[in-house]
């Protein structure tokens, strides 16, 4: 069977089985800001597991995006150098949310692993939790798996917790088992206990896959306490069940890498063979990763997701110049990503045309930068090594980092092909130092401290529910407040009007009242697993101790949510509108809406012209006028809206329902949008929308800043004030543009004439300024300081006297605007006969008074620190005499 099949096969056993088949949820994780990216088949079932979310069914079987980078077994360094490891994979998957358990779940996965994938019975191992008696049970008598082949491992007690998995220090958690495949003893190791299952971690003993039983919850004191159901989670990656099903000992041999490996092969002329196969397998691996990464929205950058991103791109794009690869290519592999793998996730199909552009400008960046940057480290490394050291420095790595865009980890790589290590401790102190002068903020929840609960019940465990959409004032009860450590703390509500931030739209302002009558101010509302929390400017521990005596409270959205809601519908009508401009190419790379203006990012090259903006802006503004309904539907499922062509936030989770805001148009919908946000009721309630700027926000990524309302009929009334006060300074009636063009002309046609009186007063002088020419050296020398507005005036002086003294050097000096300047001019013949170098001469003379210059043979210049401009006119006659000797 190809990947392809096996990947369909395991989600049809399941489906079978009762499973309710769920799609992948994105790489980049919206909803969990502990991740970076998604990591497990489990995450998009978080909420699930904690009790925070209900779904409409208790079996689930998927086929999960997944990205690990660091970590046991994932270092970013050693992914393509073993059979096994890699940065992207996809984990198989199926959960039973409390309807089934143990039995059922090692009983199906024995029989997908042998009846349904053909692997030998006589080669599977099997582990167990020391103490699940259970499960051991269920292989020894059930499955009949032979006792020798079962092992017991992990121990709690003794810190060993192989073979039990926990969400965090509290929470679910509970006893796993893993299935093995023994790979053969001519791939066993030399361990001193002897090669066995649960004493090396060899390749011979290839974990497939891990069944997970949540059946405790463990809480603050280490107590292990039944859970009232036992949940089931399992993961197998299908990298892995795709080779031992195909018989390749590696996963880079089976069917999911073999088409990339070709292609590199085929781009580079060599053989995968040693080292340059472990390049085409570093290339394999990272391009799927790019080029999923990039699909779910996580575009290069210099920190966060973004920079794992370049990291790995960056990576590449190095083993692509062992490989002698010096064109971009990596974006020509993320072709065949798609093509290979565009039928199971559609979105790579969808979306390849801004992926491969994402990828291609990367590398082109890189590429300018690459080459220059391998050849000073290899001066770094020559200098290491003269100097006896064993190690680059901190400095070195910094500079290689932050001038030639190497990240650390590809230059350890680089220096430990060489026998270096690098100096990291010294690298990471220049790169906070460098974050520190930044001044940048950065938001951090280190500072977040524990629940602090209202009621009897753990806040941790319980979960607001939003009413803002039809409400913006509630009658709540408090559950929990959190300090934030800054004198503001987190409120939970049972019920909250306040919507929380998200999908570019800022969290709500407003207040809340106690029922002791007490206020406090809502600065905005943040989002959590556990639903909306307002941040409130109060001391956690006093507002907890007032809530504690009263839960009651009253929320209400602050006067701002209007302004929001219009700027929110706006986003809408202008993304639209791009789109109908630009072309359908367009699409949200990002926004932020609140009640003072809105910014929306899309995908384009290029900037926009003015009628292309005022095209924009018109379309806006017509549908206004309109006043079309803004129509909300409640869940629709995902498939359907995709069906209408709905316009998803690139990146976005959303789950198997959706929330679809749909604006009409005359005949059809003018937008169709995936959007949680709060909108206004029809168009006509936006009022005017003003586009204000427009920019560059990254490559290939635009951005339009407008305003709409209110704050569209203040700028225009600033306009209009700001044209009626340049009609009255130019006391005439007229067009404002004609107006300031006429003065324009005139400020020109002024500023000649007055360069011409200045010229003309500058030739008068001119004979004062030769008569005071001397011979030095038999040359003749004009040294003076003069009269000059600029730099041009200058110039022109030098010009005239060099040209009128007919053979000699001409050194002049002036001041204005606070800078003094020296122009030195040489005559063409002593350039020539005499090698006299004007360059030369004014780098002498400034370097004596503490400035900085040079030019041409015939002209130079320098700029003189303040108050040298005599001492530099004295030191000519000295420069030209060294220069004839």
């Amino acid at each position: 069977m190809n990947a392809k099949q096996i990947r369909a096969r395991f989600l049809e056993f399941y489906a079978e089985r009762g499973h309710t088949v769920v799609a992948s949820s994105s790489l980049v994780p919206q909803d969990d800001p502990t991740l970076i990216f998604t990591n497990a088949g489990m995450n998009q079932f978080k909420a699930v597991f904690l009790g925070l979310e209900k779904r409409d069914y208790v079996r689930a079987a998927s086929c999960q995006k997944c990205m690990r980078v660091s970590g046991k077994h994932n270092d970013l360094e050693e992914v393509g150098r073993d059979a096994r490891h890699h940065t992207f994979f996809e984990m198989l998957g199926n959960w039973s949310f409390g309807e089934y358990g143990k039995r059922e779940s090692l009983a199906w996965g024995w029989d997908f692993l042998t009846r349904e994938m053909g692997l030998d019975p006589a080669r599977l191992w099997a582990s167990v939790y020391k103490d699940d008696d259970d499960a051991y049970a269920i292989w020894r008598d059930v499955i009949k798996l032979p006792a020798e082949r079962i092992k017991r491992l992990g121990d709690l007690e003794q810190g060993d917790e192989e073979n039990f998995w926990s969400m965090g220090d509290t929470g679910p958690c509970g006893p796993c088992s893993e299935v093995y495949i023994d790979q053969g003893a001519d791939m066993a190791c030399d361990h001193p206990r002897g090669c066995a299952l649960g004493v090396c971690d060899c390749d011979r003993w290839l974990e497939l896959w891990n069944h997970v039983f949540m059946e405790f919850d463990r809480d603050e004191a280490g107590r292990l306490n039944p859970l009232p159901m036992l949940s089931v989670d399992t993961g197998m990656g299908l990298e892995r069940l795709v080779a031992v099903a195909q018989g390749v000992r590696s996963n880079f041999q089976s069917d999911l890498f073999t088409p990339l490996i070709d292609f590199v092969a085929g781009l580079s002329g060599r053989r995968p063979e040693g080292e340059d196969r472990v390049s085409m397998q570093v290339i394999a691996d990272h391009a799927r990763a790019v080029a999923f990464a990039v699909t779910d929205g996580a575009a290069p950058a210099n920190e966060g997701r973004g920079y794992v991103v370049r990291r790995i791109l960056r990576r590449a794009a190095r083993h692509g110049r062992r490989l002698e690869l010096r064109e971009p290519f990596l974006w020509r592999c993320a072709e065949v990503v798609v093509r290979e793998m565009g039928a199971a996730y559609p979105e790579l199909v969808e979306r390849q045309a801004r992926v491969v552009d994402v990828i291609r400008r990367e590398e082109e960046r890189f590429n300018l930068t690459l080459d220059r940057g391998l050849q000073v480290y290899g001066e770094m490394r020559d200098a290491a090594r003269a100097a006896g050291r064993d190690r680059l420095d901190g400095v070195d790595a910094f500079k290689l980092h932050d001038t030639f865009g190497f990240p650390l980890d590809l230059t350890r790589v680089i220096a430990g092909e060489d026998g270096l290590a690098v100096d990291e401790a010294g690298f990471t102190e220049l790169m906070e130092r460098q974050r520190a002068g930044s001044g940048k903020e950065r938001r951090f929840m280190a500072g977040v401290g524990a629940w602090l609960p209202v009621g009897d019940d753990d806040p941790a465990r319980l979960r607001a529910v939003f009413t803002g959409y039809g409400s913006r004032r509630e009658e709540a009860r408090a559950l929990g407040v959190r300090s934030l450590g800054d004198g503001r703390c987190q409120l939970l509500c049972d019920r909250t009007p306040f919507y929380a931030e998200a999908g570019g739209q800022i969290g709500d302002a407003g207040s809340v009242v106690l029922a002791d009558g007490s206020e406090f101010a809502v600065a905005t509302t943040v989002a959590d697993e556990a639903g909306p929390l307002a941040i409130v400017a109060a001391d956690a521990e006093d507002l907890a101790a007032r809530l504690r005596r009263d839960p009651r409270v009253v929320l209400a959205v602050g006067p701002d949510r209007a302004a929001t809601m219009r700027h929110h519908t706006a986003t809408h009508l202008l993304h639209a509108a791009l789109r109908q401009v630009l072309g359908e190419h367009v699409t949200q790379a990002g926004s932020e809406v609140g009640p003072e203006k809105l910014r929306f990012d899309f995908h384009h090259d290029g900037a926009l012209d003015e009628a292309q903006l005022a095209r924009v802006e018109e379309i806006v503004n017509r549908e206004v006028l309109a006043n079309g309904e803004v129509r909300v539907h409640l869940e629709v499922p995902l498939a359907e809206a995709r069906a209408r062509g709905a316009m998803a936030l690139f990146g976005e989770k959303y789950g198997e329902t959706v929330r679809m805001i749909e604006i009409s148009g005359t005949t059809t919908a003018f937008s169709l949008e995936l959007c949680g946000g709060t909108h206004v009721a029809r168009t006509g309630d936006v009022g005017p929308v003003r586009i204000t700027a427009e920019s560059s926000s990254a490559a290939g990524v635009r951005r339009l800043e407008a305003v709409a309302g209110e704050r569209a009929l203040a700028l225009a009334r600033r306009d209009r004030d700001q044209l009626a006060a340049v009609r009255g300074l130019v006391r005439q009636d007229g067009e404002p543009a004609a107006l300031v063009a006429a003065v324009m002309l005139e400020r020109d046609e002024l500023a000649r004439e007055l360069r011409r009186l200045k010229q003309q007063s500058a030739a008068g002088s001119l004979d004062a300024l030769l008569g005071g020419a001397v011979e030095v050296a038999g040359v003749r020398l004009l040294a003076a300081r003069v009269a000059a507005d600029d730099r041009d005036a200058l110039l022109a002086l030098g010009d005239r006297a060099r040209d009128s003294l007919g053979s000699g050097v001409v050194a002049l000096a002036a001041e204005w605007e606070g800078k003094a300047t020296l122009l030195v001019t040489v005559t063409a013949d002593l350039v020539a006969g005499k090698k006299l170098h004007a360059g030369n001469l004014v780098k002498a003379v400034a370097e004596r008074v503490g400035g900085r210059g040079g030019g041409k043979p015939n002209t130079a210049q320098a700029g003189l620190p303040e108050g040298t401009v005599e001492a530099a006119l004295a030191a000519v006659p000295a420069a030209v005499t060294g220069a004839l000797a």
